[in-house]
């Protein structure tokens, strides 16, 4: 049984207001493709949980810089100045 989805399937599910929780630090290893796909799909006031805002160019970073997220759980905010403007 196969279990993975398209990411067109992925993008059907996104809502405003969601939660999403992502891995990687500092860029590293966080899913650029969802998250690409949460701003092609314009998905607001998200809840992102994480270990880091990442980078403003990469990592969660650019959901936060487009002005996507409302609220940020995680351990270190790291070098993301955007993320005081929530």
């Amino acid at each position: 049984m196969n279990k993975m989805i398209s990411m067109e399937e992925v993008s059907s599910l996104f809502t405003d207001g969601m939660t999403i929780m992502a891995g990687g630090f500092m860029g590293v290893g966080t899913p650029q493709a969802l998250v690409s796909a949460l701003l092609e799909a314009d998905v607001k006031e998200i809840t992102l949980i994480a270990n880091d805002a990442a980078f403003i160019e990469k990592g969660v970073g650019p959901l936060i810089v487009n002005k996507r997220v409302k609220k940020v759980i995680a351990s270190h905010i790291g070098t993301n100045p955007e993320t005081g403007r929530l």
